[in-house]
């Protein structure tokens, strides 16, 4: 299968001839270079060189149409694209796509990147400036497409996918169930997979956090938010790689949510999962956790890397960037697992 292949600065050398928007492994390849394109409109703006950013939309067919600029510090975290209808193609393609960065550690951005992640850690994303101009951004776009929502799509890496993630089940609560594209999202949860423990061990911690979290939220009287059937309708597609220590253990998640609807405690498992230890630790106000989803479908990178270093201190964070870059997901000939869950119909697939 042909993809979209190259530098991650001069865009993709090799161009689906016709885009099949059926075909999943078509669809991830167009929303992750548009995230990319929003990484190198920053870098173009805050280096002031020309990175040919433009390639990474108008190759799929896009025109840029609004950049969305953070208000502490100028930068540009997000894009509009709008799809122009001329170039071939298959199926029904979205005829909007918001797209979102995540964290880049240079001079001019790292501290409100930094400070993104930290609404992350204490679940507050959605109190943040630019998850309110994100769904500002998203309704301006609802407008024009007003008749079929299901035409405007959300893509995110990193900190930009729990913001698509966030404003995804916002606008579901409304509603308005818009199609999700969230790669390496920012799962802060203890890796438990990681940890030299037997497979038993692991799964007696989560039952009992499960159980202590779970009566805590009986005892506060919060509702799962499975019992909202606009939540459970809408399914955003995870991208994770099981080498990612920032997304891995939302496989882990999935699966032991997986094992509690199986023996019958889905909905304890749900209303626990709400319950953060960091927040109550500290004192904080907890929002909803990003990974706290009533359905998602999950894609799961299995392949290899080819690439080695023969830099001993640099391998770790070598294999680091390999494992949570964004390229990944444009490489040719993937090798995915697919899970899925419903709230009402929980599978492996």
């Amino acid at each position: 299968m042909g993809g979209a292949s190259g530098s991650k600065n001069s865009g993709p050398k090799h161009m689906l001839p016709e885009i099949d928007w059926l075909n999943s492994y078509h669809r991830t390849i167009v929303t992750s270079s548009l995230i990319q394109g929003v990484y190198l409109l920053q870098r173009e703006k805050q280096k002031k060189v020309n990175s040919q950013s433009y390639l990474w939309w108008e190759s799929f067919g896009f025109s840029l149409v609004k950049q969305l600029i953070n208000e502490d510090d100028d930068s540009i975290y997000g894009a509009v694209f709008e799809y122009n209808t001329n170039n071939p193609h298959s199926g029904m393609p979205p005829r909007s796509v918001v797209a979102f960065r995540g964290t880049l550690l240079k001079s001019k951005t790292w501290l409100s990147d930094v400070e993104g992640g930290i609404q992350c850690f204490f679940n507050n994303l959605n109190k943040g400036s630019r998850f309110q101009q994100a769904i500002q951004a998203v309704q301006t776009v609802l407008e024009k497409n007003t008749t079929e929502t299901t035409s405007v799509w959300l893509a995110g890496h990193s900190l930009g996918a729990g913001i698509a993630l966030m404003v995804g089940k916002t606008l579901a609560k409304n509603g308005v169930p818009l199609k999700t594209f969230a790669f390496n999202p920012p799962i802060l949860s203890i890796p438990l997979e990681k940890l030299p423990v037997i497979d038993m061990v692991k799964g007696m911690f989560r039952f009992t956090e499960s159980v202590i979290k779970g009566t805590f939220a009986l005892l506060a009287q919060k509702q799962t938010q499975d019992d909202d059937p606009r939540v459970a309708a809408w399914t955003p597609y995870l991208y994770v790689n099981p080498s990612d220590g920032f997304c891995s253990e939302c496989i882990n998640i999935l699966k032991y949510k997986i094992f509690m609807a199986l023996i019958g405690l889905g909905k304890f498992e749900s209303i626990g999962a709400a319950i953060s230890f960091r927040c109550l630790t500290f004192g904080i106000e907890s929002g909803e956790p990003i990974q706290l989803l009533s359905s998602a479908v999950m894609l799961v990178n299995k392949k290899k890397s080819d690439d080695e270093t023969t830099n001993v201190l640099m391998k770790p964070w070598y294999k680091f960037k390999k494992a949570h870059g964004l390229e990944q997901w444009w490489e040719p000939n993937p090798a995915w697992d697919c899970h899925s869950f419903r709230s009402s119909e929980p599978r492996m697939d």
